[in-house]
């Protein structure tokens, strides 16, 4: 009994795997898997390999017992009993369990082997289209050295004609280096003048900075200036109130004298 529910698990997990192995929506995953399976878990002459084909093995042997066991009782003539028959119905279900788990597990053996090999030959294509760019880029690399030495073969050949040989490539030498002399002065100059042109740069740029400052502190006095105007605004404004109380307070005091005038006189 264990071992037929070990094999109709086995059954499942193997139908599980083909079913996603059928799906069109997980292929890069399962490159990834297999990738990483057969690096890691499954490497060439490991142990999970040797397990894989023990238990292929014990699968193979489980099938041709019961069918054995089904053809014995199958191909007899005589009456077979109740217990007999159940025998025989517990034989063919279990061929048929363990036929269709060795189909399932030689299958998906093939199908890694296969998805295996692919992956390597997959390697192999990049590494060797690499090999293949490196390879063109050189040889267009010795067809222009070749176009070059083609070139230097015909002056050379053109002096030749000429009758002037070695003195016209001297004198050719000759000019080159000249060419390259002035081109060196020309470069002295040009260097200079930058470092001129840099150092009126750095210049203009301090002086700019200084005007820059110089501006920060008039605004900063305007400033002061504007809020001095304003405090004096301020100051004009209070002294003119003060004063018309000042001289609400006269006129009070006058109206006050001129009310007690007689008064005064009466005392007196």
């Amino acid at each position: 009994m264990i071992l037929n529910e070990l094999l109709f698990g086995l059954l499942c997990v193997e139908a599980v795997v083909c079913l996603f192995l059928c799906l069109p929506f997980f292929k890069h995953m399962t490159q990834a898997t297999v990738a990483f399976l057969s690096t890691n878990v499954f490497p060439p002459n490991s142990g999970a390999a040797m397990v894989g084909n023990i238990v292929l093995a014990v699968v193979g042997l489980l099938f041709l017992a019961n069918v054995q066991t089904s053809l014995k009782y199958r191909n007899s003539d005589e009456v077979l009993s109740d217990g007999l028959r159940i025998r025989l119905l517990v034989a063919q279900r279990d061929m048929y369990i363990s036929g269709f788990c060795l189909f399932l597990f030689a299958l998906l053996r093939l199908v890694y082997s296969s998805m295996v090999t692919n992956i390597s030959l997959e390697k192999k294509y990049e590494a060797m289209e690499k090999q293949a760019k490196n390879a063109s880029s050189g040889y267009s690399k010795l067809i222009d050295e070749h176009d070059t030495l083609q070139k230097q073969l015909k002056k050379l050949s053109g002096f030749e004609a000429d009758g002037k040989g070695l003195e016209a490539l001297l004198a050719e030498n000759a000019a080159l280096e000249k060419e390259v002399g002035t081109l060196t002065k020309s470069l002295a100059t040009a260097e200079t003048t930058v470092g001129n042109v840099k150092k009126q740069a750095e210049n203009q740029s301090t002086a700019y900075m200084k005007l820059l400052d110089d501006s920060a502190a008039k605004d900063a006095k305007v400033d002061e200036l504007k809020a001095a105007q304003k405090s004096i605004v301020d100051l004009k404004a209070t002294v003119a109130e003060l004063t018309k109380e000042r001289d609400s307070l006269k006129t009070q005091i006058q109206d006050y004298d001129f009310m007690f005038a007689d008064a005064k006189k009466k005392a007196l």
